[in-house]
């Protein structure tokens, strides 16, 4: 069985973890730096699995990532997620277009923003690109 041990002494190397436990910019992010402290406090990786919900595989994973990169390791790598549907600023021009002319009637310019783009998006998603982009 794989054993990684965390035996962090250097007080600025905690410090920084225990400031990203607290002040990371997501959930993810925070959730690694406080296993790590977690660990490095003699929990088992197995408590440390339950505490966050996750497998003892991604604890794992998370302190292997962490001996190989350090601090880097904690921050998602970019491409994950899930891609909008209406990115380009051409399909920003066309909502707000579509908005101005049925100010009144979302849904005829959600109709016509799916017709004129061709994407097919639900209202619900529609009226979150509205939210987000201040339209």
């Amino acid at each position: 069985m794989l054993v990684i041990s965390m035996n962090i002494k250097d007080t600025d190397t905690l410090d920084k973890l225990a400031y990203i436990k607290d002040n990371g910019k997501t959930k993810q992010e925070r959730q690694r730096a406080h296993a790590i402290l977690l660990s490095n406090d003699g929990i088992t990786k197995s408590e440390i699995a339950n505490i966050f919900g996750v497998s003892i595989r991604s604890i794992f994973t998370w302190l292997k990532a962490y001996k190989d990169d350090g601090v880097s390791s904690l921050k998602c790598k970019s491409g994950r997620g899930r891609k909008s549907l209406l990115y380009s600023t051409e399909h920003k021009k066309i909502v707000a277009k579509n908005i101005e002319l049925f100010a009144h009637q979302p849904k005829k310019a959600f109709a016509m923003t799916v017709d004129e783009t061709g994407i097919k998006l639900s209202y619900d998603t529609f009226k979150y690109f509205l939210k987000k982009h201040s339209i």
